[in-house]
């Protein structure tokens, strides 16, 4: 997704990224969390299913496509809503905010494996977007000189 590089990895074709990639994404600060004991995922669905939740870092890239300078800045969280879990993010666009859910489900590791790997993706795609839009202001620029 980053790099547009061929994966071979089943794990790295399921996060579309690579291990480089998702590094430079910033992928792995979370990961940890995934290997929490039995006792630790009761006490997050019951910290969830009370309106908790469960923030996964601010400041991941949101695409912006055609804008070579920015793409949004999101909040990545879990929740429990309406019957389900939630991966959601929270993006800061000027003037506004806007939500996008990633996952939505009734297993919770699932799903916070979901907002995990939403941090890293946003901000590729957002890398890759930015790439793009400069590769076309330069074709663009070229034609008109």
């Amino acid at each position: 997704m980053r790099c547009n590089r061929i994966l071979s990895n089943p794990h790295s074709i399921a996060r579309s990224l690579g291990p480089v990639c998702y590094k430079k994404s910033g992928g792995g600060v979370f990961d940890a969390d995934l290997q929490a004991d039995e006792k630790e995922w009761a006490r997050r669905e019951e910290l969830l299913k009370a309106g908790g939740e469960i923030d996964l870092g601010v400041n991941w890239d949101y695409p912006d496509p055609g804008n070579m300078i920015r793409g949004y800045s999101m909040r990545v969280s879990v929740r429990f809503k309406d019957g389900a879990f939630e991966a959601y993010g929270c993006l800061y666009k000027p003037g506004k905010e806007e939500e996008v859910v990633f996952a939505r489900g009734q297993d919770l590791k699932v799903i916070y494996r979901e907002a995990i790997a939403a941090g890293p993706t946003a901000t590729a795609q957002a890398y890759q977007a930015r790439k793009q839009a400069f590769r076309q202001a330069k074709r663009a620029a070229r034609r008109a000189s």
